[in-house]
């Protein structure tokens, strides 16, 4: 089966979009009325380059925030998922770990670490900390802890389970395409093609630019069905939306082999 993967950096949207002050370029104007050399700036600052992808300034502008101020809860949080994106997953977890002991109502920390403890294979431990994001009240995007509880089960090929985390995310939020990309995932595992595609194409339509992931997911299943033509359109729609070199290149070699075909 193919590698799933979770779905985990909308914490971080979510920390910088509390920062914004919600003109043209929100997040710079703000760090520009921050005063410099504090916490707070060099905060705003490490959320702007981890959005951005630069890990490593992030980094170090976050380490910077914490040295003046060692229990600043978003720089930490921070930091765990810098340790997440970059497979350090242990690391990751003594970071998430220390935002709980900090603020045990940081509901993000308990869905990172339970994304970072089914990295690690420790899988029920995973679930009991996605569980605690889930259900609790105060947390403003369960439905991010339901798609990485389905993601869980999908793992584990245990999909009715799977299926029933996805239609309770929905019911918290009927607009997030992860959780239809994940029931495509589950129709394609038990053999639904048809219904995966759709599925696929839905998740498509909650999303401002297409997503090369979903896209390939779609080419996967027309290449089984022998369906090169329409393959070969997902693929080409997928090259220019990639954002990596790594999915950049996994599609170019797709293309080569379908091309061969």
């Amino acid at each position: 089966m193919k590698k799933i993967v979770f779905f985990s950096f909308l914490a971080v949207i979510l920390i910088i979009s509390v920062t914004g002050c919600g003109k043209k370029n929100p997040n710079v104007q703000y760090s520009q009325r921050l005063q410099p050399d504090t916490a707070e700036y060099y905060l705003n600052e490490g959320i702007l380059y981890l959005n951005s992808g630069d890990l490593n300034t992030a980094e170090q502008k976050l380490m910077k925030a914490l040295k003046k101020k060692p229990t600043l809860v978003d720089a930490i949080l921070g930091l765990g998922i810098i340790n997440l994106n970059r497979g350090n997953f242990k690391q990751a977890v003594e970071y998430f770990q220390q935002v709980v002991r900090i603020n045990p109502n940081s509901f993000d920390a308990y869905n990172f670490l339970g994304v970072s403890y089914s990295e690690l294979g420790e899988y029920n431990i995973a679930k009991e900390n996605l569980l605690i994001a889930a259900n609790a009240e105060k947390y403003k995007t369960p439905e991010n802890a339901y798609a990485n509880l389905a993601t869980l089960e999908i793992k584990q090929q245990r999909y009715e389970s799977a299926l029933r985390y996805i239609e309770k995310g929905l019911e918290k939020n009927d607009k997030f395409a992860q959780l239809y990309n994940l029931k495509g995932v589950v129709m394609e595992n038990v053999g639904k093609l048809e219904d995966a595609i759709a599925w696929y194409q839905k998740a498509l339509t909650f999303l401002k630019a297409e997503d090369a992931t979903i896209l390939i997911n779609i080419a996967r299943i027309y290449t089984k069905m022998g369906n090169k033509g329409k393959a070969m359109d997902m693929l080409e729609k997928a090259l220019p939306s990639a954002t990596s070199p790594e999915i950049k290149e996994q599609i170019r070699n797709l293309i080569k082999d379908l091309e061969k075909k």
